[in-house]
């Protein structure tokens, strides 16, 4: 279970790295998969995060190929948090209706 709450930490940082790269540069938005997957397997190698131990998941032949499907895990999951976040984010603009505020203040200033 703790182990669970870690990949889960780490898989929220490797969606804040994507997201702040996506800000930076905005070609980086069409890349965002590749730089998630990219972020995860730096950082599970970086902290040699192997999920498939940690889960008591053994008999795998090479320990770095543990570490890199746990980074390429990490990107996925980031990718799903990131979708998820958008879809609630997206959800206070569908029912304060913007463009209903802006025609209420902005157009009678005008008129």
């Amino acid at each position: 279970m703790h182990f669970l709450a870690v990949f889960l930490f780490v898989a929220f940082g490797v969606m804040a790295l994507t997201a702040l790269g996506g800000r930076l540069h905005r070609r980086l938005r069409e890349f965002r998969p590749l730089l998630a997957g990219a972020w995860g397997v730096g950082l599970a190698w970086l902290a040699n995060l192997n999920m498939w131990s940690g889960w008591s998941v053994g008999n795998l032949r090479y320990g770095w190929v543990g570490v890199t499907l746990t980074g390429v895990a990490l990107g996925g999951t980031a990718l799903l948090l990131y979708a998820l976040y958008a879809f609630f984010a997206g959800l206070f603009r569908k029912f304060d209706d913007q463009a209903e505020q802006i025609e209420k203040t902005d157009l009678r200033r005008v008129a």
